[in-house]
């Protein structure tokens, strides 16, 4: 950046701040924990989350059809019981739920069963884990 736009527009405004290679060397090394900070956490994610089976108990009618239906935000509630509280971030998200014929259910869950869920714990981390929706008795 040349030294004039920021003195002369930058600096008097108070868009820019100058700082010295010391304290980018700082915010660099905070960034590399947080960013370890954040593995570690989606690694335990993984850890408590992988091969597991959750289950959902919902209204339903005689053919198996839910009275309303069971979408990711259902899902993920139900998880955060199941992990250690904190360990999901707002980055978490549910990319991929497939039912027990192992096709891909492109909307929220309508009946009752067994389905797969693929959640995204960071961008390169993802759990796989089983759902099963049950009847609720009366």
């Amino acid at each position: 950046m040349a030294p004039a736009f920021y003195n002369n527009k930058l600096k008097p405004g108070g868009a820019a701040e100058l700082i010295s290679d010391e304290e980018v060397a700082a915010q660099k090394k905070e960034a590399d924990i947080a960013r370890t900070k954040a593995l570690n956490a989606a690694l335990e994610v993984k850890e408590h989350v992988e091969g597991k089976e959750i289950a959902l108990t919902v209204k339903s009618g005689p053919d198996g059809r839910l009275f309303g239906s069971v979408g990711p935000k259902d899902i993920l509630s139900e998880l955060k019981g199941e992990i250690p509280k904190g360990a999901l971030t707002g980055k978490v998200k549910i990319i991929g739920v497939k039912d027990e014929d192992d096709q891909e259910v492109p909307h929220d869950i309508k009946e009752i069963g067994t389905y797969s869920v693929r959640l995204q714990l960071l961008k390169d981390i993802e759990a796989n884990f089983q759902v099963r929706v049950e009847e609720q008795r009366a």
